[in-house]
């Protein structure tokens, strides 16, 4: 990481924790259609 810029350090940690948090929004939806079908 050395010599990488701040700004472009932070760009990376911010666009990471966007996709991190879409996948934990599709695998809850996907948990909860499974759950759904079980509980039915």
């Amino acid at each position: 990481m050395a010599g990488t810029s701040l700004p472009a350090l932070i760009d990376d940690i911010a666009s990471l924790l966007d996709d991190v948090s879409l996948m934990t929004e599709i695998a809850t939806k996907k948990t909860a259609g499974v759950l759904g079908m079980i509980l039915r």
